[in-house]
């Protein structure tokens, strides 16, 4: 006769073994969720266009690209696109339909912006927000932001007049969040500086979906947070700047160390279906095409531009000492800690 032991010994050991066989791939059902269970119309974008100075609605509307990424407003960023303006802008030279996202810094307050006061402007004729931090010498009249600080959310998303209504009163598609990664200038004095980021882009991203359901949100760089499972949940891509050129000189190829890194977090997003949007900064048609290749074949949509992100052609002469954004004019002119 068989004891109890004996009995139950079989099953137990036979769930043992599908456990030990399964547990390596235990993270995959989360990815076949995170792919499945939503649309992903972003998808379907093949070509990209980022702009934010010089915005003529009539050039933009005529481009054939998939996705635009623009500034809100025209005129230095001071005249906010009409609804119209914006609509004009979706529908491209065929009749065909695209997404136009607007550019927006969450780590750092511009003086162009409709919310500075010219009083906060050096040299300042009144006490400064607790919110403003210092000047970006890399991008002068950029400041960087404490972003926790509850002045700064409602002017960036919560407020009746804030960033994000404006952009989504005026009709765009969704958002591309600049600057996220100043989380990691405040780590050590910040212990939660990371969570803090994290926590701002879920919250702003609920408030988007809210006022418009299906409203995309897109960080641009910070693919550091992409293993946070919390964070990947509330965006619908990313954009990455200079991933495989430029880090310490225009048009030079990053190291294999550094590449290898953030194709590897950007991997926890391609693993979930979301696109990246790779924006280099090439000087040179043959290697733009070339790194375009490249980039597809890696998965991801490319996009090349110049620094000052104005629409011209990237090929054109230009001096790298002076153009702002380059690594040349910031080594040359910004002192060590002053730029971000």
């Amino acid at each position: 006769m068989m004891s109890r032991t004996t009995v139950w010994l079989g099953p137990l050991l036979a769930v043992a073994a599908a456990f030990a066989l399964l547990w390596p791939y235990r993270g995959l059902p989360a990815q076949w969720v995170a792919v499945t269970k939503v649309a992903r119309p972003l998808a379907s974008v093949k070509t990209l266009r980022y702009q934010l100075d010089k915005i003529d609605v009539a050039e933009l509307a005529a481009d054939p690209s998939d996705l635009l990424v623009i500034d809100y407003a025209k005129k230095l960023g001071i005249v906010p696109l009409l609804p119209q303006e914006v609509e004009r802008i979706k529908t491209r030279p065929d009749g065909s339909r695209r997404f136009v996202v607007a550019y927006m810094s969450v780590g750092e307050s511009e003086e162009f912006r409709f919310y500075w006061k010219k009083s906060w402007t050096a040299p300042a004729t009144e006490v400064l927000p607790e919110w403003i931090g210092e000047e970006n010498c890399a991008w002068p009249k950029a400041h960087r932001v404490r972003y926790w600080d509850d002045g700064w959310k409602n002017i960036n998303f919560r407020g009746p007049q804030s960033y994000l209504r404006r952009i989504i009163d005026a009709g765009f598609d969704g958002v591309y969040l600049d600057r996220v990664d100043i989380y990691e200038t405040y780590e050590k004095e910040r212990p939660t500086a990371r969570q803090d980021m994290i926590d701002h882009v879920a919250r702003l991203a609920a408030t988007a979906r809210r006022m418009k359901p299906g409203f995309f949100v897109i960080p641009q760089n910070a693919e550091a947070l992409l293993d946070a499972e919390d964070y990947r949940s509330v965006i619908d891509g990313l954009g990455k700047e200079s991933l495989l050129h430029g880090a310490s000189e225009t048009g030079v190829r990053n190291t294999d160390a550094d590449i290898a890194w953030s194709l590897g977090m950007l991997k926890y997003l391609r693993d979930e279906g979301k696109p990246v949007f790779a924006v280099e900064y090439l000087m040179d048609s043959a290697h733009i095409d070339r790194t375009a290749v490249e980039l597809r074949r890696r998965g991801f949509v490319p996009g090349f531009e110049t620094r000052a992100l104005d629409g011209k052609d990237p090929t054109a002469p230009i001096d790298l000492t002076q153009e702002i954004g380059t690594p040349e004019r910031t080594t040359k002119e910004c002192p060590p800690g002053t730029s971000w």
